[in-house]
């Protein structure tokens, strides 16, 4: 194995280097609010919404908890594999081929560990970027309101934010990559309800609705090779193009948009 080599395999084990611990943000369950006899009944409503907004915080806190949790998991997956990867090279190292043949098989594990520690690299950082977009997504749901729960909208809207980040890939349907049809046929798909595989297809889905009238869910055709999904407050989610990943965009001007019944 030469300098070079081992050179490279250190920096990528590096990059995994150092472990920090994450705390906890679930400080246990929220404190019953007293409702006592008497007490006006615009303090009682407005108590009683303090009361959800802190559950949904609190809900939210657990789930930023979770993702923290894996990502620190991912950290360390990656250090091991990167780790090893080094040690077997550092090992190489101090042995001197002595015929042509051995020489031909220490090329070939040089070759496939420097393989090998570019994989453990890419994943990690799939991994990675998966890990923000489900943070970015809950940031989301913290800034805007969604569609009700229970609606087939919601879920789809839902479904379709925690891919964020997933690559596009042409033909791809999920559930890791999509294309932009895809997607919002794979979203919607979560909530129960078929969608035709393809943009020129789906753009005949539904009903039609003015980009006065847009709500979360619906689909939104930029032009007739593009599909995106509605997710209110003026933005959208899509699988853009190749290269890309899943994310959230502007809604647009000229557009047509339809509504899946």
């Amino acid at each position: 194995m030469t300098a070079p080599d081992l050179d490279v395999l250190t920096r990528a084990h590096a990059l995994f280097a150092g472990r920090r611990e994450i705390p906890s943000l679930e400080t246990g369950p929220s404190p019953a609010l007293v409702r006592a006899e008497g007490l006006p009944a615009a303090y009682r409503h407005a108590a009683e919404r303090r009361s959800d907004e802190l559950t949904a915080a609190r809900r939210v806190d657990a789930e930023v908890s979770a993702i923290l949790v894996r990502a620190q998991r991912d950290q360390r997956e990656a250090h091991q594999q990167t780790r090893a990867v080094l040690d077997a090279a550092r090992a190489d190292a101090v042995s001197t081929p002595d015929n042509p043949v051995a020489q031909r098989e220490l090329l070939r594990r040089r070759a496939a560990r420097l393989r090998a520690q570019h994989a453990h690299v890419l994943a990690a950082r799939r991994r990675a970027r998966r890990r923000l977009a489900l943070l970015r997504a809950l940031a989301y749901r913290r800034r805007h309101r969604l569609p009700a729960p229970n609606s087939r909208a919601a879920l789809a809207v839902r479904a379709a934010l925690s891919r964020l980040g997933c690559p596009y890939v042409w033909g791809a349907t999920g559930p890791d990559r999509f294309d932009c049809s895809g997607l919002v046929k794979w979203a919607y798909a979560q909530a129960g309800v078929p969608l035709d595989r393809t943009t020129y297809d789906q753009i005949n889905d539904g009903v039609p609705v003015s980009r006065s009238q847009v709500q979360p869910g619906d689909l939104v055709f930029p032009h007739a090779g593009h599909v995106q999904m509605a997710i209110g407050n003026g933005l959208v989610v899509e699988a853009p193009h190749a290269g890309a990943n899943v994310q959230i965009s502007r809604l647009g001007e000229n557009i047509a948009i339809r509504r899946p019944l």
